[in-house]
């Protein structure tokens, strides 16, 4: 008789949860690749946050610079005399503000004029240096560095002929002389060198550009060729045609010529060119484009456009608000940060795409409510309703709060078509002082906002000075990492976290992001 033995019990298999790590997004806003196939290290959703060479940093803050000027700041102004010193003029309404120091009483400098959007360029003479200002509706304005004067054909102690400064909207120096663009016009109008008045000459373009349209930017170009670096003069139409000329007198056939007549996307407002460097950046319905790369490039290769990560998002900004006033371009070199400003609602509503201008990545600001913008020094400035804003500055929108929205790339954490079960995130934080986050994960491509508060390690507060007691008081810490695990719950292929915070005296960093989860099996 056989006696079959019993078997034994099978040993459970326990289920292994796999970690992962991901840097922090550095890669900024991607607007232009499909979801299930963007780069960890890009993000959906970025929103004041800016991304650096090995984190990202909430933006910094803003400060009220200068307070009561009557009306919404068009323009800001900056002046650098020959001696070092700078002054700021703030146009609004029918005045132009003396804006120099914090908290300063702002005195009109200029009264009665008709509008406060000017264009505006510093020019150097024997004579010294001058701040040439001009908007095509009043007549130009000049200071000298102690005295404003409106230029006109009978104004002393300079005087322009030949044209109706009030005609004027646009200026730029080139090869040491004034270069203006007259308003709905295709010529521009120039004087002699080193002048800043005189009879005034004329040249028009008409003839070269065949879409029609009038001037809306010129500005002065350097490129390398074999013969070595050269400058030329690139004529911007509202209509997106470029001509550039060589030469240094355009009323000699021998010494000014025409190189060539290419075309990008229309240009968005007068302010719609940034020199930078060599290269001249253009903000127009494509994004945002040099000059030297629009000039080898069909205007449908979109990838020569600084902005190609987030040109989709800029289309849409342009046909929504393309007529509204606000639209610049600026470049803020001590922040690496190359800036568009969109405004949303003129004149109340603004918001900024933001460059890091070493690794090319983008992210949105909100929250600087900015009309205009300008750089004096090392400084950030924008204008915006009754006053100056010192930017880029601190921890806080003048003790206001900064919120953040972040959503990072969708991921299938090497998993592709495998259903996974998330269990805990690690978000890896490093800040000086206590801030709040909120945070939730999306599965599988959803859209939902961070809904559930984020426990994470509190600051030891800072001791007084003169009145902590010796060597039992805390120290204050500096930067300090703040990291815990958190229980997220949710099962899908694919999983983004999103995270939003507030923080009001804190620096606030994102090195990278922890994931925990449990892998199922192939569906």
């Amino acid at each position: 008789m056989l006696v079959q033995k019993p078997r034994r019990p099978r040993p459970k298999r326990t289920q292994i949860t796999d970690v992962k790590s991901v840097s922090a997004p550095v890669g900024g806003i991607n607007a232009r690749d499909s979801i299930a196939e963007m780069p960890p290290t890009d993000a959906i959703v970025m929103e004041n946050w800016f991304p650096g060479t090995t984190n990202i940093a909430v933006r910094n803050g803003s400060q009220a610079w200068t307070q009561a000027i009557p009306g919404l700041v068009e323009s800001l102004m900056a002046y650098s005399a020959q001696d070092g010193t700078r002054t700021l003029f703030a146009a609004a309404g029918a005045g132009i503000y003396d804006a120099k120091q914090k908290n300063h009483v702002n005195t009109a400098v200029v009264t009665g004029l008709t509008s406060a959007q000017w264009q505006h360029t510093n020019f150097g003479t024997p004579g010294g240096e001058f701040l040439v200002c001009v908007n095509g509706a009043d007549p130009l304005q000049l200071f000298d560095g102690s005295n404003w004067q409106a230029v006109t054909a009978l104004s002393t102690p300079i005087a322009i002929t030949g044209i109706d400064t009030s005609s004027l909207i646009a200026v730029a120096p080139y090869k040491s002389r004034l270069i203006f663009l007259e308003k709905n016009s295709l010529r521009f109008w120039y004087l002699p060198v080193l002048q800043l008045g005189g009879a005034a000459a004329s040249f028009d373009l008409g003839s070269q550009f065949r879409l029609g349209g009038y001037l809306m930017a010129f500005a002065s170009w350097n490129m390398d060729t074999v013969q070595g670096p050269q400058d030329y003069a690139a004529f911007i139409s509202s209509e997106g045609e470029v001509a550039i000329y060589q030469g240094y007198d355009p009323s000699i056939p021998g010494a000014w010529s025409l190189t060539g007549v290419f075309r990008i996307g229309r240009p968005i407002g007068r302010r719609c060119c940034q020199k930078v460097g060599s290269d001249v950046y253009v903000i127009s319905v494509d994004g945002l484009y040099p000059l030297s790369a629009a000039l080898l490039a069909d205007r449908s290769q979109n990838s020569k456009a600084l902005s190609n990560k987030i040109t989709n998002l800029i289309n849409l900004d342009v046909q929504l608000y393309g007529g509204n006033l606000g639209w610049q371009v600026v470049l803020y070199p001590t922040g690496n940060k190359l800036i568009i400003n969109v405004p949303q609602i003129a004149g109340q509503v603004q918001y900024q795409y933001v460059m890091n201008t070493i690794t090319g990545a983008w992210t949105k600001f909100t929250g600087w409510q900015a009309a205009c913008w300008e750089v004096m020094g090392d400084q950030l400035f924008f204008g915006t309703l009754n006053r100056v804003v010192l930017a880029d500055v601190g921890v806080n929108d003048s003790h206001k709060q900064i919120s953040t929205d972040l959503k990072v790339a969708f991921s299938d954490f090497g998993a592709s078509g495998q259903q996974k079960q998330w269990t805990m995130v690690r978000p890896v934080f490093s800040s000086d002082d206590d801030f709040s986050v909120n945070a939730i994960m999306n599965m599988d491509f959803a859209d939902n906002a961070a809904n559930a508060a984020l426990t994470l390690p509190k600051s030891i507060g800072a001791s007084s000075w003169n009145f902590a007691i010796w060597d039992s008081a805390p120290w204050a810490q500096g930067m300090r990492t703040r990291l815990t695990w958190e229980t997220v719950g949710g099962i899908g292929f694919y999983a983004s976290l999103r995270l939003q915070t507030l923080s009001k005296a804190a620096q606030v960093s994102l090195q990278s992001i922890d994931y925990a989860f449990l892998a199922g099996g192939v569906l």
